[in-house]
Formats: C-alpha cells, sequence, structure tokens
C-alpha cells in the first residue's frame, strides 16, 4: 500500500512492492555487515574487562566454543592462518562453508595442514577443492598443536581431549600471541606449497598431490589410498619423481623439487 494525500491509500503493484521489500532487507545486510567488525571489537573488549590479565581466556563447552570462533570469523577483514591438525569441532562441509564466506568477504586463508589431517579419507579431495577456490596451503609432518590466528589480533588455541574439543583458550593481543603467530609463519616457511597443476609441466606422469603427500610423510600406502591408486603404481612414481630428482631419500626428492620450481 502507498500512502497518498488526503488519508488515502492506494495498492501498488505486487512486483513494486516486493522489490521495495527486497530493497530494504538489502540495505538491513549490509548495515548489519558494516556492524559485524566494531562489535567484534567490542565483544573482545567487554571480554577483557571481565579478566584482569586480558590475554588469555579459557572457553569451555562446544557450544560456546563454536560461538567464539563464529563470531571471530565474522568480524574477520584480512586474513586467517591456521596450523591444521584431528581432531575437528564441526565437520569438514561447514568449515569449508564458512571459509568460502569470508573469502567472497576478501579475507584470505593461509593453512599448513599436518600430515594426520592430510591422511583422513576423503581429505584431499577437500582440500583439493579449498585451494582451488582461493585457500594458500601447504603441508608438513608434524605440527606442534592447532591453532587459528585471525587479522593478527585474536587467537584460538583448541584443547583435545579423549580426541575431542570442548575448551580453547582464546588470546588477545599480546607477546604471546606474537609468539603464535610467528610459530605459524616458521611452519608456513617450512611448508610444501599444496599447488594443484603446479608440477604438471615439470615432471611427467606424476600426479600434481604426489608430491605434496610426500613431502608430508605420508606412506605409500597412505598415499595409495588418498589418491585411489596401486601401492605399487604410488612406489613407482615415487621411484621416478626421486630418479629425477637425483634424490637418495623421500626428504631429498622434495627438497629438489622445491630447488627446481616444480611446486
Amino acid at each position: 500500500m502507498q500512502h497518498r494525500p488526503g488519508d488515502v491509500w492506494q495498492a501498488v503493484p505486487p512486483d513494486l512492492a516486493v522489490e521495495m521489500l527486497i530493497a530494504a532487507r538489502e540495505v538491513e545486510h549490509h548495515r548489519a555487515r558494516a556492524l559485524a567488525g566494531p562489535l567484534m571489537e567490542q565483544y573482545v573488549r567487554s571480554r577483557t574487562e571481565d579478566d584482569d590479565s586480558g590475554v588469555v581466556e579459557v572457553v569451555a563447552g562446544s557450544v560456546a566454543v563454536r560461538d567464539v570462533w563464529l563470531t571471530l570469523l565474522s568480524g574477520a577483514r584480512a586474513e586467517v592462518c591456521v596450523l591444521d591438525q584431528p581432531p575437528y569441532l564441526s565437520p569438514q562441509e561447514q568449515h569449508a562453508a564458512l571459509e568460502d564466506e569470508t573469502r567472497s568477504r576478501g579475507v584470505a586463508w593461509r593453512v599448513v595442514y599436518d600430515r594426520s589431517a592430510v591422511d583422513l579419507p576423503g581429505r584431499v579431495a577437500e582440500i583439493v577443492e579449498l585451494v582451488a577456490s582461493g585457500e594458500r596451503a601447504r603441508v608438513t609432518p608434524t605440527l606442534p598443536f592447532k591453532l587459528a590466528v585471525i587479522d593478527a589480533r585474536a587467537a584460538v588455541l583448541p584443547i583435545a581431549v579423549d580426541g575431542r574439543i570442548d575448551k580453547v583458550l582464546l588470546i588477545r593481543p599480546s607477546p604471546l600471541l606474537d609468539v603464535l603467530l610467528s610459530t605459524f609463519e616458521l611452519y608456513w616457511d617450512k611448508g610444501i606449497p599444496f599447488s594443484p597443476g603446479g608440477i604438471y609441466a615439470a615432471v611427467e606422469d606424476v600426479d600434481p598431490h604426489l608430491l605434496a603427500l610426500l613431502a608430508a610423510g605420508l606412506t605409500d600406502e597412505a598415499i595409495a589410498r588418498q589418491m585411489g591408486l596401486a601401492p605399487r603404481t604410488v612406489q613407482r612414481r615415487v621411484r621416478q619423481l626421486m630418479d629425477r630428482a637425483g634424490a637418495q631419500t623421500r626428504f631429498q626428492a622434495g627438497v629438489q623439487a622445491m630447488r627446481r620450481g616444480w611446486l
């Protein structure tokens, strides 16, 4: 309805009314998005006031942990840095959807995957999809702990008990946060880039994921399971890669591959 002079109400075409309603909802959506960052800062400040140290807060309970994670991601503006290893609080598809949503807002993701994470059934395919969508990923044989740093202003350090996460440490700006970020950068520098298609031109008959899995320390059997190949096929391809790289060990093959620009 449209209010006309003389206190008269006049019906408007349904399509126009729907468009006006959609436009109003879009304005509300953009306003809420613009307020997300300031609200996150206010959230962190308010929680800091309840803690004299203002550095570390223990968040317990799966619901509370998930709420903190969602709040941090909703306020992310620049970059999320992750050291990834099991266990996980939510199914991988839910995490992938959250990652895609933040990237749609221009937030970059850098993730270092532990060998145990890459070895999970179907995980390689999931990582490939994330990398294809814009994630920068690397793999490494071992990680010291699970970690996520958001915009270098807050970190989440999960605490796993009996293979499950129901508690995290929320770390705010402090020397501790600086150390955690430096730890991430250290493992990022040491990791082997997971870049699908990156070695096709350099090494014939070698799958682009093989070298990353090899560098992560997976066995031939684990690689075969991830790639859907027979163990003997993987052994043959690994031997071909080592011969072409002039390497005597699997580790040397990974080092030589990086030096030669295969990754």
